[in-house]
């Protein structure tokens, strides 16, 4: 009788284990992100929004995180009377990251200087407010360049949050 209970509790800490080893962190599972559209500096406007697109695509389905739709974002910023544009101001980026319910915020911005075109993104902590890492790429190409600088932007991101595929 008493190595039967033995055996029973054995099993018992071998599913316990189990369970434990299958189920996901609750933080990895949990990440939220949300990339407002892009400043657009020196460049047409329309250029930060094309970017940030870019960039959202491209961390989509790339690591243990959730982006946010720049749709379901607008109509929650436009709900609780946020503005979704100058969000490089570290209060309001934090303020609607919050409201969004996302742990991180990325913002950034497309800047052009002469022919040459900067992205730069920042990835703020929406708790604490601070910034958590910076991320820069250029582009010669011009326009045309900007896809392929976003896609590395866009690694550079994942990599630095853990993502599998970084």
């Amino acid at each position: 009788m008493n190595s039967g209970r033995k055996g029973g509790a054995l099993i018992l800490v071998l599913l316990v284990c189990a369970a434990l080893v299958l189920t996901p962190s609750p933080a990895a599972a949990e990440m939220v992100l949300a990339v407002p559209d892009f400043q657009a500096v020196g460049c047409m406007p329309y250029l930060g929004p094309a970017v940030a697109e870019q960039v959202r695509g491209k961390l989509t389905n790339r690591g243990p995180w959730t982006i946010l739709e720049s749709a379901q974002m607008a109509k929650i910023a436009s709900e609780h009377r946020l503005s979704m544009s100058g969000l490089m101001d570290g209060k309001k980026a934090v303020a609607a990251g919050k409201v969004l319910g996302a742990q991180y915020l990325i913002v950034g911005s497309v800047n052009l200087t002469g022919s040459v075109f900067t992205l730069a993104a920042r990835l703020v902590d929406v708790e604490t407010g601070t910034v958590y890492s910076g991320f820069q790429t250029v582009t010669h190409e011009g326009e045309e360049g900007l896809i392929s600088a976003a896609e590395l932007l866009a690694e550079d991101i994942a990599a630095e949050l853990g993502g599998p595929d970084a």
